[in-house]
């Protein structure tokens, strides 16, 4: 599955800014935050279709970087567990 071209860019240019980041960040406490607010927009903007490439590519960009994805990142697109409250 291919990438909207939109998506695509919003990656390229995530992937970019890391070792910019990293470059300039003095611990990863600060570098985290950010670059979870960013991924998950650019998820958000995904069509269902979209999300597991996605998330693959951001993996490797990681990879690329030798970081690793904290145990928080993971996203649940899922519907929650349990009935909903009335």
């Amino acid at each position: 599955m291919s990438l909207r071209p939109d998506i695509q860019a919003r990656l390229e240019a995530l992937d970019e800014m890391l070792a910019h980041w990293l470059a300039h960040t003095r611990h990863p406490a600060q570098f985290w935050p950010q670059f979870e607010l960013l991924a998950a927009e650019i998820l958000d903007q995904c069509a269902p279709t979209e999300r597991d490439h996605a998330r693959a590519h951001i993996k490797a960009m990681l990879k690329r970087h030798a970081l690793e994805l904290p145990p928080w990142h993971e996203r649940n697109d899922g519907l929650p567990a349990g009935k909903p409250e009335n």
